[in-house]
């Protein structure tokens, strides 16, 4: 088994912080994994960028969004509380995939070097060491997770008949497709695969190909400002942190388009899982199901987008695991779960020993009801400030940073600013819209969460670092690839 590299000395020492501080229990430490025995399960890893989970019907959306997703969960485990790693796509796919937090892993901004992560053991690297064949379809997403796939985002590759086949990804559908054409095509069924779907109909702009589009509120006549762009594919910022107000009906009819991005995802979803019920392949292969990072669609004044506020609607995420013969069907996780727990749940769930050096922890005695604790602490942090407009971005750099730590009941969110930062406390189970700052009449609670995560801030090496880099020529592109630019083809 390949061991994490070394990395920078930062990283072990925010490891140490971390565990000391008794927020983050370092996976492979009492995980209860064990060697390999019978066969090994096929992965399926689909994430979603840019999705809430209050709009699944899994769980509790009344609009009927997502009955593939909900037909995962039913035949799996549901985390009720599943947390993300940053509110930006860039920070928090390597969080999934490497198990670390983005202090830890390095990839803190748009623009910065994915060659940060050369040499940082992944899951797709532990599979592929216990002889799983690895697919990825992510629609073009450049964060540096490229290097251990078998192949990576092909446009030509063999159909079974052995034909060269052109299938540009240009949506969710697609993407599927893309996907079926390999499991197809592959030269030894017997092997176990790892397969990674990014599905990205979501992310702004709010335009799902028809019928979707205007799907759950079609009687709506008005405008769509809430879909213009100040320039080619970068959204409006006075949208977005409320400076330009839209009318209620407007604002109502934008979530119905979001909406209807999500039943399009789960319709390509439904491709997939279709396909592999005909391959056979459905009872063996663990299905995992996630987002990068959620979406606010105007709490906290804060209009379709994510990212430079850490309120629960851009970092909670849908959780989901199943995997029939190792795992309840139609359970519910009532506690907190973690992107950054993904990598050793697989790897446990796979009967493969866990590698040390993880931040996440395995979830597989949770899944299976046998621990029944609400689960550690969460960290989140923001992402780059694109926006002149925000009212509420006081630093720059990594040191403007918004940080918080979450448990099941309580959050607290550090936002930078000079002289004094600015802390706020919320208790989730009461005020779960987090409309009421309690920093002042919980005192034992804010302390405890602000020393753990003050130890997560001291031993981040970049926490002073104010300086962005300029963002690189062609850096239109890799955003793009992101969905931070441009429209999507039907």
């Amino acid at each position: 088994m390949r061991r994490v590299a070394a990395g920078p000395a930062r990283s072990s020492r925010w490891l140490r912080v971390v565990a000391a501080a008794g927020c983050f229990v370092l996976a492979g430490a009492g995980c209860g994994s064990s060697i390999s025995s019978g066969p090994s399960p096929n992965v399926l890893l689909i994430t979603v960028d840019t999705l809430r989970p209050d709009h699944l019907g899994c769980y509790g959306y009344t609009r009927r969004t997502s009955p593939f997703i909900d037909q995962i969960a039913h035949r799996g485990v549901l985390v009720r509380q599943g947390i993300t790693a940053a509110g930006r796509t860039v920070q928090s796919f390597p969080s999934i995939l490497t198990g670390v937090y983005p202090p830890v892993h390095g990839l803190r901004y748009e623009g910065q070097t994915h060659e940060i992560l050369a040499g940082r053991l992944t899951l797709t690297r532990v599979l592929k060491d216990n002889g799983y064949d690895a697919f990825a379809v992510t629609q073009g997403l450049n964060v540096g997770l490229h290097r251990d796939f078998d192949i990576y985002d092909p446009d030509i590759y063999l159909d079974p008949q052995g034909q060269r086949v052109f299938v540009p990804t240009r949506n969710d559908r697609e993407a599927s497709r893309k996907a079926i054409q390999w499991l197809r095509g592959r030269k030894d069924p017997a092997r176990p695969f790892f397969l990674w779907l990014r599905y990205n109909a979501p992310h702004w702009p709010y335009e799902a190909p028809a019928p979707y589009t205007e799907a759950f509120d079609p009687e709506y006549r008005g405008r769509h400002t809430f879909n213009e762009a100040e320039r080619p594919g970068v959204e409006r910022g006075d949208i977005i942190f409320g400076l330009t107000r839209l009318p209620v009906r407007e604002v109502e009819h934008a979530v119905a388009h979001y909406d209807g991005e999500v039943a399009y995802a789960d319709r390509a979803i439904g491709d997939l899982l279709e396909a592999l019920e005909a391959l056979g392949a459905m009872d063996r292969t663990l299905i995992v199901v996630t987002a990068d990072h959620g979406e606010s669609l105007g709490e906290h004044d804060y209009f379709f987008e994510h990212g430079a506020y850490l309120y629960d609607p851009s970092v909670r995420v849908p959780l989901i695991f199943s995997l029939p013969s190792r795992l309840p069907s139609g359970r519910v996780v009532e506690g907190q779960g973690r992107t950054v727990d993904i990598v050793p749940t697989v790897i446990d769930l796979c009967r493969l020993p866990v590698p040390p050096g993880l931040q996440g922890v395995s979830l597989a005695e949770r899944l299976r009801g046998r621990d029944r604790s609400s689960g550690p602490p969460a960290y989140s942090e923001s992402g780059r400030n694109f926006y002149r407009e925000n009212p509420r971005q006081y630093v720059d750099g990594i040191a403007g940073k918004w940080r918080m730590l979450r448990t099941a009941t309580h959050k607290l969110i550090l936002i930078p600013k000079r002289p004094d930062p600015i802390w706020e406390l919320y208790d989730l189970r009461a005020d779960p819209g987090e409309t009421r700052n309690i920093i002042d009449r919980d005192p034992a609670t804010a302390e405890t969460l602000r020393r753990d995560l003050l130890g997560i801030y001291e031993a981040d090496s970049g926490r002073e670092d104010r300086d962005e880099p300029p963002l690189p020529e062609g850096l239109e592109d890799q955003l793009r690839s992101l969905g931070y630019v441009g429209g999507k083809t039907p």
